[in-house]
């Protein structure tokens, strides 16, 4: 099926789908001197549509999903992922000398810099007796010297997805998110919105 097809069909796109329909102009004659003239493109609503979506010029990062996952202990990397360089940041990540994410729910939070830790925490909280096991922890570091982390399943998962969604923050393009605590099936869990981002 070509991405004409698709448009009609209204099925899924790929990129290059979005990118194709953003060049492919739909043309039909209009009138008798049309038919040896120039062609007057007729675009429908979709393809206009689809059309402003690809020149957002919006690109979905390859991620290494592995960042994310539980693993063994001692098997998961000391640092999976930092958007800086800086050793100062580094060193804070790893020594976890953090605030609690729960003192901060509903406040916007303006995000300089994240970096994902491994974290050793018991594989049941319940059982004093559990082994432990590699855990992300994702770090926030934050203007006014703020550093929050937490390796809530919630946090780990939204990080996953900001990043897929290929946002690194930096102190040149900083993200501003909110969190908040939710309700599921199991109780309550952490995570976050985005609530807006600076282009560098």
């Amino acid at each position: 099926m070509n991405t004409n097809e698709k448009a009609k069909a209204n099925t899924s796109f790929s990129l290059d789908d979005l990118q194709d329909l953003a060049e492919v102009q739909h043309s039909v004659p209009v009138s008798e001197n049309d038919l040896i003239g120039e062609e007057k493109p007729v675009e429908s609503a979709d393809h206009r549509q689809l059309a402003a979506l690809a020149k957002q010029e919006f690109k979905v990062a390859e991620v290494d999903h592995s960042i994310f996952e539980t693993q063994k202990l001692n098997e998961g990397a000391k640092i999976r992922y930092s958007s800086t360089f800086d050793d100062v940041t580094l060193f804070n990540a790893l020594n976890s000398s953090s605030e609690s994410i729960a003192d901060h729910f509903g406040e916007d939070i303006k995000v300089l810099n994240m970096v994902i830790t491994t974290a050793q925490v018991s594989s049941d909280f319940n059982d004093d007796f559990a082994e432990k096991e590699d855990k992300p922890c994702v770090h926030f570091f934050c203007e006014n010297d703020l550093h929050l982390a937490s390796v809530s399943n919630g946090i780990i998962r939204s990080a996953e997805n900001l990043i897929t969604c290929g946002f690194m923050p930096t102190p040149e393009a900083p993200i501003v998110i909110r969190f908040k605590e939710i309700k599921t099936k199991r109780g309550t869990a952490h995570t976050f919105d985005l609530v807006s981002r600076t282009v560098s």
